[in-house]
């Protein structure tokens, strides 16, 4: 009996040694469920808070359209509770969730559910995969102690171990095991980075979605009230010009003339600026369609003469996506020119240098000096958009010698 009863106390210590390992894997697979569960609820209410920052509406507010809004942006629900949510309601079988409450004085809490990660399901998939491996393992391991007990007792190699070959199985099971355990953690890494991505774009779609929305209904806000206003304090200076008619003195009757047309260019000017703020321009067109569009909105009054010079390589290396902010640069230019430089003609140039595209804008006008040009916010303003374009904006002036405008911009060849 000796010689069987070694055996089966061996296999019984593996056995007992598989079971302790398979225990110890199970509990570490489930902590570590859990505190990615606590990850991807931490991960959410962060992106929640931004949500609200962004949004900035208070909770009185929110009706059934703007919970599924953000229930989509957040890719699942939101419901909002006044007061303390009700208890003894968990998210559900697969879903995770949390309370916030909402901030701004009123006693609102917000309730997010959604779906629970997927590394999480991966983590509990690699868990009953890890389980059934090392029930595998047992079984072959009885298997093969049962299948070596002959032999043992059979004159063949009498004095070899009937383990020799176990063991070897075990080694092999081992590697086997570790391999999986290590393709198991790179998939769900893989699977983490991968959501985290698609959450990311699903956030810069939705918020890209809110400032066009937001740049259209500036448009229209300033169309109501800069528009209406100026085309009204026209009306009554034209009005005040009709009630005068021929009795007044030669100056007033000019002067009014030269407030109505220059409140007419004025309120054309605007238009133009607010045409930048439509839908159909904020989807990005060609270059050079809405360069030329610029070009013929200007209100040339006066008998001056808008020229064209334009390289067709430089132009055509201006992608969609910067040509509005270069279309109001060059506005800004042209607009100075007009208003202040009392030109006879205006010149926009374009050529195509080395690694770059240079614009310039060109006027006969009667210059001034820079140095001791006033703080308007123009300037500022071509500089600041032209350094967001990774360029530079530089005036060329000089009193009686016209200016010049040259605006620098990089550019690749494949632009």
């Amino acid at each position: 009996m000796q010689p069987f009863t070694r055996p089966l106390v061996i296999a019984l210590v593996l056995l007992l040694v598989f079971l302790a390992a398979a225990l110890t894997a199970q509990a570490w697979l489930q902590r570590e469920n859990r505190r990615l569960q606590t990850d991807a609820v931490a991960a959410r209410r962060a992106q929640f808070v931004q949500a609200l920052e962004i949004t900035r509406r208070p909770a009185e507010t929110w009706d059934e359209a703007f919970q599924h809004e953000l229930g989509t942006l957040m890719g699942g629900t939101v419901t909002l509770h006044r007061g303390e949510p009700p208890l003894g309601n968990p998210p559900g079988p697969g879903l995770l969730g949390f309370d916030y409450r909402l901030p701004g004085g009123g006693d609102f809490t917000a309730r997010v559910t959604f779906a629970t990660p997927a590394a999480s399901r991966l983590a509990i998939l690699h868990e009953r995969m890890l389980v059934a491996v090392i029930l595998l393992a047992l079984l072959l391991l009885l298997v093969s102690a049962g299948l070596a007990l002959p032999r043992r007792f059979s004159g063949e190699g009498g004095s070899r171990s009937p383990w020799s070959a176990t063991r070897a199985e075990m080694h092999g099971l081992e590697h086997f095991a570790r391999i999986s355990v290590e393709r198991g953690e790179a998939l769900e890494r893989e699977s983490g980075a991968r959501l985290r991505a698609e959450e990311d774009l699903q956030l810069n779609r939705t918020l890209l979605g809110h400032s066009l929305e937001e740049r259209v209904r500036l448009g229209r806000d300033l169309h109501d009230s800069i528009c209406q206003t100026l085309y009204a304090v026209s009306l009554s200076l034209e009005g005040l010009r009709a009630k005068l008619g021929g009795g007044g003195s030669g100056e007033t009757p000019q002067r009014l003339d030269q407030c109505i047309a220059e409140l007419r260019r004025l309120n054309h000017e605007v238009r133009s600026y607010l045409k930048e703020l439509e839908p159909g321009v904020v989807q990005r067109g060609p270059f050079l369609e809405a360069l030329e569009a610029m070009l013929a909105a200007q209100p040339c009054t006066g008998g001056v003469h808008l020229a064209r010079d334009l390289e067709p390589d430089a132009v055509a290396r201006i992608a969609p996506e910067r040509a509005p902010e270069v279309v109001n640069i060059l506005r800004e230019a042209l607009s100075n020119s007009l208003r202040h430089g009392r030109a006879r003609t205006i010149t926009v140039h374009a050529r195509h240098g080395d690694g770059c595209v240079i614009f310039a804008v060109q006027d006969d006008g009667v210059g001034f000096d820079p140095a001791t040009a006033g703080p308007g916010h123009g300037l500022a303003n071509m500089q600041a958009r032209a350094a967001a374009l990774g360029g530079s904006v530089s005036v060329v002036s000089a009193r009686g010698k016209g200016t010049r405008v040259l605006l620098t911009l990089p550019v690749s060849s494949a632009s």
